[in-house]
């Protein structure tokens, strides 16, 4: 079998793993049957510019589920009107914390009209250098944050950055550890952004082993082999996105390791400045990875 009739055999059974079955996108998100989307981040300019068009191209790619991005300015419904037009989903809904602080009525209504099945803060609200404090604070408002969201059918998660991988004290706990252990099993998942672990000098594959069943989605990304990370300035890592499987990340690893330990929902992210031409090739990398564990994708 070529390469071509690969990838599009693998998009059908994507295809039909997010819409098979009575129960729709919860149902197999929980039935652990993989689900593969694109966060809206990595094309905002043309999401802003031509929201129908830019649906149409992942489609094309074989993207058939979005995650809603902190700048996305659509309306919630008509965003889901599109994505129903083409018999595509969105299943995970990110939200600034003073969003949930704030307006949490409005953050459930929105997930609700958009069909999410997880809402996503991706910030840690902190001031200045992150300290065992202002981790506590957050654990705290997560807490609640999952209890009101879970009373509304829905899943709070908190998406990773570089700098919750710092060390808390000499014993080698992260910060990251030290949120997870502060934070209700039940109330609080965790979406694991590999390319901010690397960031922060940490590895991926350990820890999803570690905290296994807290990880409830991937953002998928890559870390260019001559980067020389900056963990104070976050921004500065936007160049090094480079194509799945092409990296430092091992994210073949990555993968099997997550879907040892349960992870179904896997999605892709790319803000580098050629994120539009990485997207459709980094879908082909990782499609028979997450769809057929026995495939190898290639180091190029």
């Amino acid at each position: 079998m070529n390469r071509r009739s690969l990838f599009h055999r693998l998009f059908a059974v994507a295809a039909a793993a997010i819409f098979a079955g009575a129960g729709g996108l919860s149902a197999t998100i929980n039935a652990q049957s993989p689900v593969v989307g694109l966060q809206m981040y990595s094309l905002q300019e043309d999401f802003d510019r031509d929201t129908p068009g830019t649906l149409d191209r992942l489609k094309s790619h074989g993207i058939r589920d979005v995650e809603t991005s902190v700048f996305n300015k659509m309306p919630a419904a008509e965003l889901r009107a599109l994505l129903d037009a083409r018999g595509m989903t969105c299943s995970s809904h990110h939200v600034r914390p003073e969003q949930l602080e704030k307006n949490m009525t409005a953050v459930i209504a929105d997930a609700k009209k958009l069909g999410a099945v997880q809402v996503v803060c991706p910030i840690l609200p902190h001031k200045g250098a992150l300290d065992r404090a202002q981790v506590l604070n957050a654990a705290a408002s997560f807490n609640r944050f999952g209890a009101t969201l879970k009373a509304a059918g829905l899943t709070f998660a908190y998406h990773n950055h570089a700098m919750d991988f710092l060390a808390t004290d000499d014993s080698g706990k992260t910060f990251f550890d030290l949120l997870v252990e502060s934070t209700e099993p039940g109330l609080v998942s965790f979406q694991l952004d590999v390319f901010w672990v690397a960031w922060g000098g940490a590895n991926a594959s350990g820890v999803i082993a570690k905290h296994g069943k807290r990880i409830c989605s991937l953002h998928l990304k890559d870390l260019a082999r001559n980067a020389k990370p900056d963990i104070n300035n976050p921004k500065s890592g936007r160049p090094f996105m480079v194509r799945l499987v092409s990296g430092v990340v091992d994210i073949p690893r990555v993968i099997s390791t997550a879907r040892a330990v349960g992870v179904s929902h896997f999605i892709i992210e790319d803000e580098s400045p050629g994120s539009a031409a990485q997207i459709p090739e980094s879908v082909q990398a990782v499609l028979p990875l997450i769809f057929d564990g026995t495939q190898k994708a290639r180091q190029q």
